[in-house]
């Protein structure tokens, strides 16, 4: 049997019921929540016992705490550091690489689960809605255990570092600055790249340049250009998916007072601004393929982006509220966009990859 609860944010037991440690056989699943994110916050529990709470399997449960979906923003830039350095023969240490793999995979899911668990307890996914399955929303876990695991996979990915950073000392120089960036943006601010004007800077050094040139000291090859230019490129087609996820809630994010770059600026300069954006990664992307690609990729991928790319643009102009569907098509167009540049970009390192193995064979 399930009973509700409704708690203050002044109120004693708050804390436990939103952290869900409140007791080891019911779960307390916020159904309804008002003044969300200010002191007379207040939200009604649903209270049930574990037992009547259908629980998935633990690899559905983990790739869902984990945000798997999102794993190729780190995937693609590996791929393309090992193609690139395996063509110019600069695989100096592999076994350095994989551990450097290894750390960044499990520090972006802990940071992953860390970012649902401040979700949850701020209230932000419960002013977002999301068709996505969040496993503490469903009480699959507690934000007390999924706080918990998230820094058994930070603690995991340090030790898997510390032996990159013994063997390549270059490495532990980006390490430190890549740790310095995480902890500026995940722990003194509490997860500002959602509330911060233009915090997504962090963001775009720690996905982009930070990433890139890590993966590639780790393999004893050092920072060169061509890295530094690509993780630029690939940190601001990062960045480019986060302006789109704070468009299509821009609604919501400035009615409950939040703020971000384009709460800031508002509906109809953030329509100029996130094709400006864009607008930024196809000149990366074309001076990128001008001095470090094949002319016949810059010629292919030019015309396939510019393609695609006016479409999106139509339908950001086409926006003509904040409220209704058109939000979330300007997200499903531009998402679609990047599906596609990273496509190119995959099969492009693909192609380079299979025409050197051809050629030293």
């Amino acid at each position: 049997m399930s009973r509700f609860l409704t708690l203050k944010k002044t109120d004693a037991e708050y804390s436990k019921y939103i952290w869900g440690n409140f007791s080891a056989t019911e779960r307390a699943l916020p159904i309804e929540s008002l003044n969300v994110g200010t002191p007379q916050e207040s939200i009604t529990f649903e209270i049930l016992p574990v037992s009547s709470i259908s629980r998935p399997s633990f690899f559905k449960l983990l790739s869902r705490l984990i945000k798997w979906n999102y794993f190729f923003l780190i995937f693609i830039p590996l791929y393309y550091v090992f193609v690139k350095n395996f063509i110019y023969q600069r695989l100096f240490d592999l076994p350095s690489f994989g551990l450097a793999a290894v750390a960044s995979i499990l520090l972006f899911a802990g940071l992953n689960i860390r970012n649902d668990v401040f979700d949850h307890v701020s209230g932000f996914d419960r002013i977002i809605k999301s068709s996505s399955e969040k496993p503490i929303i469903l009480g699959w876990v507690t934000a007390h255990q999924a706080h918990k695991i998230s820094w058994i996979f930070i603690l995991a990915a340090a030790l898997f570092a510390i032996p990159v950073c013994y063997s390549q000392y270059e490495a532990g120089r980006v390490a430190a600055i890549t740790l310095l960036l995480f902890f500026l943006g995940n722990f003194l601010t509490k997860n500002n790249y959602k509330h911060k004007y233009f915090s997504e800077f962090l963001l775009f050094l720690i996905l982009g340049p930070a990433l890139c040139a890590g993966y590639q000291v780790s393999l004893g090859s050092g920072v060169d250009t061509e890295i530094l230019v690509f993780g630029v490129m690939w940190g601001v087609a990062v960045l480019f998916l986060l302006y789109l996820v704070q468009y299509a809630n821009l609604f919501e994010t400035s009615q409950s007072g939040i703020k971000n770059t384009l709460t800031h600026m508002g509906f109809d300069k953030s329509k100029t601004y996130l094709k400006t954006w864009w607008s930024l990664f196809l000149a990366l992307w074309t001076g990128y393929h001008y001095f470090y690609g094949s002319v016949y990729w810059l010629a292919l991928s030019i015309i396939s982006l510019g393609l695609c790319t006016v479409p999106t643009y139509t339908v950001i102009s086409n926006a003509g509220s904040p409220i209704g569907s058109s939000l979330a098509r300007v997200r499903h167009t531009g998402f679609r966009l990047f599906i596609i540049m990273t496509v190119i970009l995959v099969l492009e390192q693909t192609w380079y990859l299979i025409n050197y193995l051809n050629w030293i064979l």
